[in-house]
């Protein structure tokens, strides 16, 4: 993601949503709006339905033996959201590499409409006997670097958090 254009709610839309719902009472915080914990289960919850579209669900974990970690996060907060706000998470893959992936959560707020946070991340495939990176299959590499071709077109950027990638 090269370009400095901000996206507009309709540009992060079009990624495809991977979760959404309207915010509970249960998620509001001492200060009011929906606290860090629950902004940050919305991001894992989508990610991991994201990444079992991908193809990374029980039935290849059981079939292969391997599965993906997550070793690093990091999240940026960029509006409030309350209860009752209407979220959505969406998924951009910044990188693709043999054993790693590069992405980006985003929680859009449709009710105020704007970008509530987004959470940069990196997973590593990894073998569940050795406990160790393993490359991924060709196959999911190949729809991982499509989808990667996808989204680097794409004319908007968000900001990251760190300088995190991979090779």
């Amino acid at each position: 993601m090269t370009t400095a254009t901000a996206p507009t709610i309709d540009d992060v839309s079009d990624l495809g949503t991977a979760l959404a719902l309207v915010a509970p009472p249960e998620f509001e915080d001492g200060n009011g709006h929906v606290n860090v914990g629950h902004y940050y289960r919305l991001h894992m919850q989508a990610a991991d339905a994201a990444f079992t579209t991908l193809g990374f669900d029980d039935g290849y974990r059981a079939r292969t033996g391997h599965s993906i970690f997550s070793v690093e996060h990091h999240i940026l907060f960029h509006d409030e959201s309350l209860v009752g706000d209407e979220l959505s998470v969406h998924l951009r893959i910044l990188g693709v590499a043999p054993k790693a992936i590069h992405g980006l959560t985003i929680i859009v707020n449709r009710s105020r409409g704007t970008i509530a946070n987004t959470l940069e991340f990196l997973e590593l495939h990894v073998d569940l006997t050795s406990r160790r990176t393993t490359p991924m299959p060709e196959d999911l590499t190949a729809a991982l670097r499509d989808r990667l071709r996808e989204h680097e077109a794409l004319p908007w950027s968000l900001p990251l958090a760190a300088t995190m990638g991979v090779r």
